[in-house]
């Protein structure tokens, strides 16, 4: 691209995207030993803004609202700016439209599909949580991992971590899940 100065994440991050995928679809959540991945993880308690922060992010909104808890996996968000006008992979998509969208999304639990509907995007996670958690608002620690490719983001790798529920009532095993998650994701390549 003319007048474009290549950094040091045009290449790395996807990079980095790419190994965490391959990690994840390998089994292997907590990589540990000589490979730590960078991210930003965004933590704070029940209703408290994360959700909002990351739609910030994105300029789109796409994740669950409710009044009880709803991130209850850890979603990491790999963001990818995309020129305008690029199609994504041909593959089945979930929305509509002529031509190549401006953005859209993926899921590694879902290869090959295209998602160009935000809102389908937003029942995908509530799906893939409760197929994960069961619909009892339990917490887990397997990730959800979705792309976004738009021409209105920053390359980068983003992760909402759940909670516990505000004003307490986390069961014991609650409890450590989150304490697992906390321990797994603040390393010195998180912040």
């Amino acid at each position: 691209m003319p007048g474009h100065q290549h950094t040091l994440g045009d290449g790395l991050v996807p990079l980095i995207n790419k190994l965490q995928d391959i990690f994840s679809q390998a089994g292997v959540e907590n990589v540990g030993g000589d490979l730590e991945l960078p991210q930003i993880a965004v933590v704070g308690s029940q209703s408290s803004g994360k959700s909002s922060v990351l739609e910030a992010l994105v300029g789109r909104d796409f994740l669950p609202r409710g009044p009880e808890i709803c991130t209850r996996r850890p979603l990491v968000l790999q963001l990818v700016h995309t020129p305008y006008n690029q199609p994504p992979p041909m593959h089945h998509h979930h929305g509509g439209g002529l031509g190549p969208p401006p953005e859209w999304g993926e899921f590694l639990h879902r290869p090959g599909e295209i998602f160009t509907d935000f809102e389908a995007i937003r029942e995908e996670i509530e799906c893939e949580t409760n197929r994960g958690t069961g619909t009892n608002k339990g917490v887990s620690d397997k990730q959800i991992r979705l792309k976004i490719c738009s021409p209105h983001v920053l390359t980068m790798t983003l992760v909402d971590l759940p909670v516990r529920k505000r004003g307490g009532g986390a069961t014991r095993r609650t409890l450590l899940t989150l304490l697992t998650l906390f321990y797994f994701f603040f390393s010195p390549f998180c912040i």
